[in-house]
Formats: C-alpha cells, structure tokens, sequence
C-alpha cells in the first residue's frame, strides 16, 4: 500500500516520474527499509516472492537515481560501463545485490518468465513504463499479461512496417533473446503472441525481417 500510494503520486501514467518531489518523500524511505528488512523466503507462494523482486527492483532504481539526483540519464552514474547496474548495492536480508545481480538471479533464473521484462523499469525512456502501483501476488497474473499487450503493441518500442514486412523491436528482445525463444520458435512468434490482431496475423502469414530500434538510456524524468 505504501508503494501504490507513492507511485500513484509521483508517476504519470505516461510512466514518467518526479524524481524532485519524490526525493523528499519520507515515506519512501520506509518502503526501502521494509524490502530491506524483509525475507522473501518467507514469504507463502511464489507470486509473492516475484512479486516482491518485482517491486524490489523498481523501487531500488528509484533509490538509486535519487541517490545521484540530478541526473540525466542511470548510463552517467560511475565511471565504468553500466555501473549504476553492476555495482551499485542494495540492502536486502540475503545480504547486499546489486540490480544486475537481482535481475539476473532473483527474477529471470528463479522463475523463468519472460513476462519479467515488461514489469521491471530502469529508469531510462525506452525501459517498459513504471505503471502507477505496486505488482502484488493477487493481481500479478493480470498485471503481467496487461504489461506484455502494452509494451509490445506501444509504437514507440516496437512497430512493425507491413510494406517492408520489417517487425522493429525494443534491444530488449535482443538482449534477452533466449528469455522469449521456445522449441524452435524465432523471437516474431513470442511478439506475435501479444500483438493486437491485424499485425499478429501478418507477422505468422508472413516471413519479416526484424530489426532493432536504439535503446534511449535518457531518464524517465518528468519534464
């Protein structure tokens, strides 16, 4: 509840967020200290120890770009390549992670759904939007089907061209490739799965060509 009242307030539904206003906002701070004091092991089910990744995550790039407000974009935080994923630290009760370490080990080799790439934000324009609440393992389920539709079908992450049967993809798709490739299948049919039907049709009656957009790393910030 704490999070859905903090996204509600500081998040547009466009996904942008006022990092200026959000960063003198106590109540944040007592969101961070119960990820940090909280043992997901203990948690009942597995929706709601992804759940509570998911949540983790998003709250922590937030954490991490008010840290280092003002910023431009999380690529200009440390000197080294992706720093602000790679070795930035977060306190959990397994010890600190970094958000490579939490994306990688906590949400996609523990449970496996792609579907995770839709949900979790990274501050940065062209990530999948922050929507305005917190994931919870009662609506999960629907929240993640409802994220897929909306990420692949927005135009500015992904369209396709019917003239030039070119399908352009998020470099999501390409980083994450094996994430979204099953039995055989090219990465088309996973996308084709979720777009609205016209483009779904054409994309299986079709061979296309799939091309990868630029990734826009500037933050999600709330002009």
């Amino acid at each position: 509840s704490i999070f859905d009242s903090i996204l509600d307030r500081y998040v547009t539904a466009d996904g942008l967020v006022d990092y200026k206003g959000l960063k003198e906002d106590k109540e944040f701070e007592r969101y961070i200290e119960y990820l940090s004091n909280t043992d997901p092991d203990t948690l009942p089910s597995d929706k709601d120890r992804l759940a509570f990744w998911i949540n983790a995550y998003n709250a922590f790039v937030i954490k991490g770009v008010l840290d280092e407000y003002p910023i431009k974009s999380v690529l200009k935080v440390g000197w080294i390549p992706h720093s602000f994923f790679k070795r930035k630290e977060f306190k959990t009760q397994r010890g600190e992670i970094t958000l490579q370490a939490l994306e990688n080990e906590k949400l996609r080799e523990a449970f496996r759904e792609p579907r995770i790439h839709f949900v979790i934000n990274c501050a940065s324009i062209s990530c999948p939007k922050l929507i305005r609440e917190a994931y919870s393992a009662e609506k999960l389920e629907e929240q993640l089907e409802a994220q897929a539709v909306s990420f692949i079908n927005d135009k500015n992450r992904n369209y396709l061209d019917k003239q030039n049967k070119t399908l352009y993809l998020s470099h999501i798709f390409k980083w994450y490739e094996g994430d979204f490739v099953k039995n055989g299948e090219g990465v088309e049919e996973y996308v084709a799965g979720y777009l609205n039907a016209d483009d779904a049709e054409f994309v299986r009656n079709n061979k296309v060509v799939i091309k990868y957009l630029d990734y826009d790393w500037g933050l999600n910030e709330q002009k």
